[in-house]
């Protein structure tokens, strides 16, 4: 992206709105840089640019905070999904702990997958099957209450589901505000450089619109000198 060194977003913002709203507002610097090709169409089209800009990076931010907080809805949801699975996965076991094909067919044959995938599979399993088991009753699961603790299963699900459509769009979003914000700095950036010659010698001008005139030599201009007089007698000493 063609931005300014060390701006935040935020900052390239500012600067692109300061050099195309001033040079839109001031008529002795639209007429000058009229005259270098940017005529007022140009420079609205710059505007355009900048709103288009401005809108994209608020869509992002509005994205990438749903973005986080279905995340937290996500992390909510894990929490009460795995404590009713671990719940209802011990007292089966203990139920049922002379029947490994019953356990089996309760998917509880191996450890609780750490994945969401996984766990959502296992826990399906779990619990769809649970259902069919009239024991489970006499340990305080009767089939109310399975059903109730499998919506949660249903919840994880749900929030999982809504966290992946969060971050795509927030993905998507991002890659607008990117193409938006290149779009700007690009045309503010070859803008500056037109200005600049459009407004030589016009040091209020050129810092209306953000340009800050130099007044006095650069460092690598004000060591030349002394730089060419070292060359000069490092050839003298060797001829």
């Amino acid at each position: 992206m063609a931005n300014r060194p060390n701006q935040s977003i935020a900052q390239q913002l500012i600067a692109g709105q300061l050099t195309i709203s001033n040079s839109i507002e001031d008529g002795e610097i639209q007429g000058l840089v009229a005259e270098f090709g940017y005529d007022s169409e140009k420079l609205n089209a710059g505007m355009a640019m900048y709103i288009a800009a401005q809108a994209a990076v608020n869509l992002q931010t509005a994205k990438s905070g749903a973005q986080q907080e279905s995340t937290r809805m996500l992390t909510q949801a894990e929490i009460a999904a795995r404590d009713a699975y671990q719940s209802l996965a011990k007292v089966a076991r203990a139920v049922f702990s002379k029947d490994k094909a019953q356990l089996t067919t309760l998917g509880l044959s191996g450890a609780m997958p750490k994945d969401i995938a996984g766990f959502l599979a296992a826990a399906s399993t779990l619990f769809d099957n649970a259902t069919s088991l009239p024991e489970l009753a006499n340990y305080g699961y009767d089939e109310e209450k399975i059903q109730a603790e499998r919506s949660k299963i249903q919840a994880l699900n749900t929030a999982n589901q809504n966290q992946e459509m969060a971050k795509g769009a927030a993905q998507q979003a991002t890659r607008e505000q990117d193409a938006a914000m290149q779009a700007l700095n690009d045309w503010a950036g070859q803008y500056r450089k037109i200005a600049k010659v459009a407004l030589r010698g016009n040091k209020q001008l050129l810092e209306k619109i953000g340009i800050v005139a130099r007044t006095s030599k650069t460092a690598a201009q004000r060591a030349a000198p002394a730089k060419a007089s070292a060359t000069r007698a490092a050839k003298n000493q060797n001829s």
